[in-house]
Order: structure tokens, then sequence, then C-alpha cells
């Protein structure tokens, strides 16, 4: 879709280049969501791909760049025992064409905050950190769990871009899997979920979204039963409800998606 209030694009080579961000900026990466609407607000784009910050790296922990797009995440040759990234790759294999995930990025995905955001859960089970950067040079490290505050609503601030994101080496060996309930395999999802749990299942992660507002993160030290896993989900009250289904409805689906997940990722001992 063409914008047609843009008057301005700009495409620095450097994050320091930036020096102000009145009303009516806007950063573009991959623009797959920027470009599918009207956006009256922005007259001036800035796009983030000329600042090189696609690349993979592995340090102390793994570092994927905020512009580095979802199908590089899916192609990348991830060491073999990283598995806990398989739900993650899952979970991106769903979103869509490759035409999209060629161009739609890590980073893109996460800013969005959307409800039915695919990457935000897997992030949340891989315990994963992010780095922010504001035009005053400021950089912060902010968890995953803190970083959506709501439908389409972030920790950033006014000119705050996300950096890059921080995922601790410990949690890439521990399995995963992606589940995702919709009307049709096309629709956004009316309920989805990332499960990891430790390689000795003495521990388990379980990221929701679509179903609740927000991601939310459930934490279990020991392979949680059916009971737990409900009277756990009962107490949540960012349940969605909207002319699609009831909050009831998709409680009642993701209650349904932990228990098949615990049974299948159990199972793999």
């Amino acid at each position: 879709m063409d914008l047609h209030t843009v008057q301005h694009y700009l495409r620095p080579d450097q994050f320091s280049e930036i020096q102000k961000w009145p009303q009516g900026y806007a950063y573009l990466a991959g623009g797959t969501w920027l470009f599918s609407q009207p956006q009256p607000q922005v007259h001036t784009l800035v796009d983030l791909e000329g600042l090189g910050w696609s690349g993979i790296e592995v340090t102390q922990a793994l570092e994927i760049g905020a512009t580095c797009s979802l199908q590089t995440l899916l192609c990348h040759p991830w060491p073999r025992e990283w598995s806990a990234l398989y739900g993650l790759q899952q979970a991106i294999a769903s979103l869509a064409s490759f035409k999209v995930t060629h161009l739609a990025t890590v980073g893109g995905n996460l800013c969005l905050a959307l409800p039915f955001g695919i990457v935000a859960p897997g992030m949340l089970v891989l315990e994963a950190a992010y780095e922010l950067a504001d035009l005053n040079g400021i950089q912060r490290l902010i968890s995953a769990r803190s970083f959506q505050t709501g439908p389409l609503q972030t920790q950033l601030q006014p000119g705050e871009v996300l950096r890059r994101i921080h995922i601790p080496l410990a949690s890439l060996e521990w399995e995963s899997r992606f589940d995702r309930i919709g009307v049709t395999a096309s629709d956004p999802a009316l309920a989805m979920l990332v499960t990891a749990c430790a390689p000795d299942r003495t521990r388990w992660r379980f990221g929701l979204n679509a179903g609740v507002s927000l991601p939310l993160l459930l934490q279990y030290d020991h392979q949680p039963d059916p009971e737990a896993m409900l009277a756990d989900l009962e107490r949540i009250t960012d349940w969605v409800e909207d002319y699609r289904a009831s909050a009831r409805y998709r409680r009642h689906l993701t209650w349904i998606m932990m228990q098949r997940a615990t049974q299948s990722l159990a199972s793999l001992r």
C-alpha cells in the first residue's frame, strides 16, 4: 500500500545520525505491517536497514540483531543441540508465506506487539532479554517478560529502538514446541502456545499469546499436571473476549494445548 502522507525517507548509516524524533517519525524495518494499511500520522520514515543490525552472533549468549529477518531464523544452521529454537521456528513457519518471512524482522514483530505476535512467546520461554537504545546513546537491557505492556504497547520510549535480542546459551538446549488453534490456518490464532522443558524435564515454561492480551509466561519446577495448569490459567485476568471467541473458550484451548505439549515433550526422554 502506498503511504501518501510520507514526505521524507531517511536511511542512516549510523544510529547516531538520528538527532531528533518529532511526532510523525516512524522506524522502518521489514515494512510488512507498516505498508499493509494507512499510516496517516506518519510523514517521515527512518529505515534501519543500513545500520547493519541483522547479524547473528554467539558470545556469552546468542545475540540476534533486531533487523534479522524471520526467514534467516528459519534457515540459519543452528547447532543440533539447540533444540529450544525449534518452537520458535515452528511459530515463524506458521506465520505466512516466504514473501512475508523474507522481509519481516524479529525486532519488528516484537515491537509491533500484536496480541497474536508469533515471536514474543518463544522469547519468553527462552528467557530472552532485549537491548534497547535511545537517541542519546544510552542503552538498557529489559527482560522479554517486561517488554510488552499491552496490545500494541511496549516499554519503548519515543525514538528508542530495539537493537538486539540476547538469549542465554543454557536455555537453548531445552526441548520446545509450538501450538496454535485458529478458525483457519491463515486467520490470527485464537490461542497460541510455545512450550519448553529442561533436558531432565524438571523445569517447564509456557509462553502464552493470542488468547491473552499480552504475552504471558507460566513456569513450573516440575512437570505440571492438568489440574495445576488449569488453576493457573483461571488466575489469569487478561483473556481476550471478542466476536471470534469468548475468554472462557480461549482459556480452554490454551489448557488443551498445554496438556498436549506436556505429554509430547515428556515422551521425548
